[in-house]
């Protein structure tokens, strides 16, 4: 008997992976807008524009950021200013750096937005002014980010940044309306108080690797509570991970996927376990030192193909030792006003690359399937499962004892 109930379990566990191998038809691959890895190959996207750049006013949200380490003084006497006026050279430096990552894109025939103010209305403009004062579209991954067709466009803890989300409904309104396996789905506002209880998602925490996705809590950037809101979001088709981080506000500062298998990271600023899923990659580790001017947020092109800040030559000659396509681009000036690469664009589409996301069906994959299946019964919520099942158990036989007294 109890060979025959191995013999049992072991057929169920075969079928259960074989069921997952088969892809479920939740995705639009020809959509519009679609990203099912970071690193498929890039067709359409949004990068920032210096477009009405000025001095922020100080606010606890921003404390932490490279620019205002650099620029305190600057923030005390000339707050809401444009950087234009205040630092001519800065400015001419952060152009030039913008339009040359815009021109060698556009020469790879991938489709350009810009997060460009100019497309406000003044009320739009002048959004959250009152608690904020400033203006700074550099960094697109903040203000929305894609998983698979689902647009999130998302909740920042920078006030005078909150008003980048009517720009990003402007960029997707014609995409969603012309295709319904789009869905726009806008985290809450958050309050005018911007209280640390609040609920926050911010982009640039956000890794997509096919139905896992992999978010950052530093505790100064997406919240705990954006996190749940995002899985309960996606829904059963998608893992959110959470990874929880210190010494950085962002997770694509110390952590950016290359390819399957290969990424860059900051170990010393990753204070959890990594997922299961990424357990077994390997990684190029990056110095604190160089992680502070933001080397591991890096812009992935495509499959082996990446964009890195020129600085930065330790990273780039490891990236082409691993076979990586690395094309360095001038990003200091733009990096000082608190991100890297990886923050200055968010994807639109990525265009699904067969060959090197087919998995090879062998003993590892097996394996793999396994562990999924392990990792998913150590973390179904039981309790929760049992006491839905007696409420509606209870439900049902209050039910059928009123209908006897009735009679």
């Amino acid at each position: 008997m109890k060979k025959i109930i191995n013999l049992l379990a072991f057929v169920l566990a075969v079928l259960v992976i074989v069921f997952m191998a088969i892809p479920t038809k939740t995705i639009n691959r020809d959509a519009a807008v679609y990203v099912e890895h970071e690193w498929d190959t890039l067709e359409n996207v949004i990068l920032g524009s210096p477009n009405m750049l000025s001095v922020p006013q100080m606010h606890k949200s921003i404390l932490g950021y490279g620019y205002i380490i650099n620029n305190e003084a600057n923030i005390k006497t000339a707050a809401g200013k444009p950087i234009q006026l205040v630092n001519p050279y800065s400015y001419g430096k952060i152009v030039e750096e913008s339009d040359n990552v815009s021109k060698t894109l556009k020469e790879k025939d991938i489709k350009i937005s810009r997060l460009n103010p100019e497309v406000l209305d003044v009320s739009e403009l002048q959004y959250m002014k009152y608690v904020q004062q400033g203006h700074n579209f550099l960094y697109p991954k903040d203000a929305v980010i894609v998983i698979g067709n689902n647009v999130i466009e998302c909740a920042q803890r920078v006030p005078m940044r909150d008003k980048e989300r009517f720009i990003v409904r402007k960029i997707f309104r014609p995409y969603v309306k012309d295709d319904p396996s789009i869905r726009y789905i806008a985290v809450p506002i958050p309050s005018p108080t911007f209280n640390e209880k609040g609920l926050y998602l911010e982009g640039s925490d956000v890794l997509v690797d096919g139905k896992n996705v992999y978010v950052g809590h530093s505790g100064r950037g997406t919240s705990s509570s954006g996190i749940r809101w995002l899985q309960a979001v996606l829904g059963h088709n998608y893992k959110v991970y959470s990874i929880d981080i210190t010494g950085f506000i962002h997770l694509n500062s110390v952590l950016t996927l290359v390819r399957p298998d290969l990424a860059i990271r900051v170990p010393s600023a990753i204070t959890s376990d990594l997922p299961r899923p990424l357990q077994n990659w390997e990684f190029i580790d990056i110095t604190p030192e160089d992680a502070k001017k933001y080397a591991a947020s890096i812009l992935v092109v495509g499959p082996n193909k990446v964009y890195v800040d020129e600085r930065f030559e330790t990273l780039i000659a490891q990236l082409r030792e691993k076979n990586v396509d690395v094309t360095s681009v001038p990003f200091e000036e733009i990096a000082d006003f608190g991100a890297g690469l990886g923050s200055f664009y968010s994807p639109i589409r990525r265009a699904y690359n067969e060959e090197i996301n087919t998995e090879k069906i062998n003993a590892e994959y097996f394996k793999k399937r396994a562990n999924n299946i392990i990792d998913s019964v150590k973390t179904f919520n039981y309790a929760e499962f049992f006491s839905k099942v007696q409420n509606v158990t209870m439900s049902k036989i209050n039910s059928l004892i009123s209908m006897i007294k009735d009679r």
